[in-house]
């Protein structure tokens, strides 16, 4: 393979027929320099792709950059949010040597005065970029506003709420994964039959990405004139298993005492509680759609309790959010405001190539 040589300042000034100093001066965009050598020289920059020594031109500045992040604390609830931490600590460690210093802060995922505590307190000090779970729509709103007037530059992670002054948003597309879902449950279940979408939400305002993926479902079958399924859409709390249990019980078991449903679609990464449930119960058959490759659900996965996981690539999201805030602020580029991750779609057969794959990226 051919090695790839930097392309130097002096590279340029010998192609441009300059100085060294002109083309310092070109790309800082500081000191006299005329239009026209200006432009002959930009146009050799982009020809032969230069790019700054980052490394070199940080430990120079001495400039130290505070990142910081904001997420519902992990818990045998919400292990979801191990993932997206872990994603942000291997983003950390690999461009920390940049001048780039990291605190995490966490809130309660059940509790929106725990979310504005934590806002209040990473503000005291306003790192220079925010990573947040916007969770609480409305609070979240506010800080942001609050943040970027003290010059925090702030990416949303996961759950996507529009408001204009975030910087981008890393995660799925809602709307499109909830269509996904929605196909999948058509191609397993009979032409007729009755679908339930189960969303285990907490406080009121923390489940607008659960909305949006219900909203895909059905526009799904909206679309699809054709199909005869009735939807029907159950709100379960999110409480201790045995409260959960009993509002499935009552949700999902016809007079009869069998499930009444020929298809689930769980909204998100709780898709487990629902197959403890349907097992514990010795329910079934029914096919079953959810989120996340928790070790729960896995296990769930490989025992057939479970049909489909689709896959939010959290500790990607992690990842990738922390370099958006790189490329921001320290690499000064201008980045796309959604950045969209795939909608993997995994099953029994699928999941040990899968998290292979996952663990090696």
């Amino acid at each position: 393979m051919e090695r790839l040589t930097r392309v130097r300042i002096a590279d340029i000034a010998h192609k441009a027929g300059v100085s060294a100093g002109t083309v310092d001066r070109v790309i800082h965009n500081r000191g006299e320099v005329s239009p026209r050598t200006r432009q002959k020289v930009e146009a050799i920059i982009r020809e032969m792709h230069y790019e700054p020594d980052l490394l070199a031109s940080t430990l120079a500045s001495k400039k130290t950059y505070r990142f910081a992040s904001l997420l519902p604390k992990s818990d045998h609830e919400s292990l979801f949010w191990l993932q997206p931490a872990q994603g942000i600590e291997k983003a950390f460690k690999r461009i920390k040597h940049y001048g780039v210093a990291y605190q995490p802060y966490y809130f309660d995922y059940h509790n929106n005065n725990s979310f504005f505590d934590a806002c209040n307190k990473l503000l005291e000090v306003p790192p220079d970029g925010l990573i947040m779970a916007p969770l609480f729509a409305d609070l979240a709103a506010h800080f942001t506003d609050r943040a970027v007037e003290l010059g925090t530059a702030v990416v949303f992670i996961n759950t996507h709420i529009n408001h204009s002054s975030q910087r981008a948003y890393v995660g799925q597309d809602a709307f499109r994964s909830g269509k996904v879902a929605a196909q999948l449950l058509d191609l397993c279940t009979c032409c007729e039959g009755e679908l339930g979408i189960i969303n285990i939400i907490n406080q009121k305002g923390s489940s607008g990405h659960l909305m949006s993926r219900e909203e895909g479902f059905l526009d799904f079958f909206a679309q699809k004139k054709s199909s005869h399924k009735k939807i029907s859409t159950i709100n379960v709390q999110a409480r201790p298993a045995v409260s959960i249990h009993k509002e499935l019980s009552e949700n999902l078991l016809g007079m009869d005492g069998e499930i009444k449903f020929k298809g689930l679609f769980v909204t998100n990464s709780r898709v487990y509680q629902v197959a403890d449930f349907l097992e514990n119960t010795n329910k079934g058959p029914l096919r079953v759609v959810g989120y996340d490759l928790l070790d729960r659900s896995l296990a769930h996965l490989q025992k057939g309790n479970i049909d489909f996981l689709i896959s939010q690539n959290p500790v990607a999201q992690g990842y990738h959010s922390f370099m958006a805030l790189f490329d921001i602020l320290v690499r000064k580029k201008t980045i796309e405001k959604r950045q969209y991750l795939p909608i993997d779609i995994v099953t029994r057969e699928n999941i040990d190539y899968y998290l292979k794959h996952q663990n090696n990226d």
